[in-house]
């Protein structure tokens, strides 16, 4: 079998995809603050909502307060900062402002990778704050991919097709422990199968999402090379069925829009690094 290669024009259409994948954030949106650091971007209709929230006699919010259209969290210990964070967004939850809610919780890190707070995972795209996940490309042998089929129930992207595995990083979760985590419950892969997870890289994407807030994301991607038999099995009703296509399919599969964004990028960079012309 001749092993497939990705044409010169292929090569700068994935190329694109992944350059793209990080946009400017709209410029009708209000920016949020953690002290000086800007951390987020949200509606400025939400900022007015928050602003005479916090105006109310019988709120005592000491770390959240919005000045000249901007939210701003005082910089305190994760632990307060979270409190009061969560306060909030249950007060937006009962407003009708946040969709999708999880009861999870994502934590914000800072540029050397502190905590510095923790809330709700719904808040993170409804503010804009960046948020981690992993994705796992899962290929075999005679250039095979395995990718899923999102659930007709998921609220984001039903019915498009994923990566092997993809999941948000939970607090308290290392990036490992999630893609073993996401795996097993995805596709049923055994915490011994995946010790052969190979790391690989990090995908920064962050893009508008109208009417709402902004999607950004730090993507730890992951190859798997998985057994010839191997039978994904998902565990908690979030993908409807796997397909194994060849590299040359799982191209036209981009090119064609019929895989979430994320996933999109992440096989991109798979088929650059397997299949360029070097």
């Amino acid at each position: 079998m001749i092993p497939f290669k990705l044409s010169t024009s292929a090569q700068s259409s994935l190329t694109e995809i992944i350059e793209t994948a990080y946009r400017s954030v709209a410029p009708e949106l209000c920016p949020i603050y953690l002290g000086e650091l800007l951390i987020g971007h949200t509606q400025a209709s939400l900022v007015q909502n928050i602003d005479q929230y916090l105006q109310q006699e019988e709120q005592e919010l000491n770390f959240l307060q919005v000045s000249h259209n901007r939210l701003v969290l005082t910089p305190t210990t994760p632990h307060d900062l979270s409190i009061e964070l969560r306060i909030l967004a249950q007060y937006l939850r009962e407003q009708h402002l946040i969709t999708g809610w999880r009861d999870e919780e994502f934590s914000y890190l800072d540029e050397i990778g502190h905590e510095r707070f923790r809330v709700e995972r719904s808040m993170f795209k409804l503010f804009g704050l960046l948020s981690r996940a992993v994705h796992v490309n899962g290929y075999m042998n005679g250039d095979i991919l395995c990718l899923a089929r999102r659930s007709a129930t998921k609220q984001i992207d039903p019915l498009l097709l994923d990566n092997l595995t993809a999941g948000g990083v939970s607090a308290n979760e290392t990036v490992l422990d999630c893609a073993i985590r996401e795996l097993f419950e995805e596709a049923g892969v055994s915490a011994t199968d995946a010790f052969g997870l190979h790391p690989i890289g990090l995908i920064s994407v962050r893009r508008n999402i109208p009417h709402f807030g902004v999607h950004h994301e730090a993507l730890y991607t992951f190859d798997l090379k998985l057994h010839d038999a191997f039978i994904p099995k998902n565990q908690d009703d979030e993908v409807c069925e796997f397909l194994f296509v060849t590299y040359e399919e799982a191209l036209h599969l981009i090119m064609s829009n019929k895989m979430t964004i994320d996933a999109a990028v992440v096989t991109a960079d798979f088929l650059l690094r397997h299949c360029a012309n070097l």
